[in-house]
């Protein structure tokens, strides 16, 4: 009897702790899974996102894009850190803005998530020069499509110049074989920015563009480009502020009229 009673009580007490051991098991996938989804939320990538109109910059202005990597705010100030996306050079791999009472956005700072493609427009230095490690204030800042919408980065198969066309008045199409082995035609007018000599750019040349999110789905498929630039395969120096790019030999980067990273309105 008494060993009857002891099997019993043994079973119980096995049997309370599976069932605890249950029990925690679920509360530990519970905690898991809210902090797998708490970490999603904070970088998932809506291709949904529809950025509000962009606000126009005044002239004599630098610009950088890239995408956001960090959104810091102490004592009333807010930074942002951006990395330029792979194929485009605006001077550094990454750089530091802050803003202050006198930037203009079109987006609510605390609306701004890690991932998003921002543009901000800030003072061209008188020199020429600016110093890509220092932080610069936000003149204007626009919340772009996200990089992967509208960066194009591929090889040129062929230029179709436009009737007496020229290296500062082309509009053309342009057919470059994507990263990704599709090939796309680029639709180029009168509002395209060049900041490379068309006329010299040869097929099997890289290309870097900005273009629209929107694609026609033709044989190959088209869309608008709005930006042609040189694509640059870039590396950091060791404090990682400054960008040691190579590109193609058929533009000069270095002077005003090709410089990526100068903001040169329409005229």
């Amino acid at each position: 009897m008494k060993k009857q009673l002891f099997i019993i009580g043994l079973c119980l007490v096995l049997g309370a702790v599976l069932v605890a051991g249950c029990l925690g098991g679920d509360d530990a996938n519970n905690s898991s899974n809210n902090s797998s989804d708490n970490s999603s939320n904070n970088s998932t990538i809506d291709p949904s996102f529809v950025p509000p109109e962009p606000i126009e910059a005044p002239a004599d202005t630098a610009m950088y894009r890239g995408n956001v990597t960090n959104i810091a705010t102490a004592n009333n100030t807010t930074t942002m850190t951006l990395a330029q996306v792979k194929g485009t050079n605006f001077g550094a791999a990454t750089m530091k803005f802050v803003f202050d009472e006198n930037s203009k956005m079109n987006f609510n700072i605390s609306d701004l998530k890690n991932g998003q493609y921002v543009e901000v427009y800030y003072g061209a230095p008188a020199s020429g020069t600016t110093n890509f490690s220092e932080t610069q204030t936000v003149i204007v800042a626009n919340v772009l499509r996200y990089a992967g919408q509208v960066v194009y980065n591929g090889e040129i198969v062929k230029v179709t110049p436009a009737v007496n066309a020229s290296s500062t008045s082309y509009v053309g199409k342009i057919e470059v074989k994507l990263e990704n082995k599709t090939t796309m035609i680029f639709n180029c007018d009168e509002n395209t920015q060049f900041y490379l000599n068309m006329s010299k750019v040869k097929a099997g040349e890289q290309i870097d563009i900005y273009g629209s999110w929107i694609v026609q789905t033709s044989m190959p498929a088209q869309t608008s480009a709005y930006e042609i630039r040189e694509y640059y395969s870039t590396g950091t120096t060791d404090n990682g502020s400054t960008v040691v790019a190579s590109g193609n030999s058929s533009s000069s980067p270095d002077s005003p009229e090709n410089n990526p990273a100068i903001h040169l309105p329409a005229e």
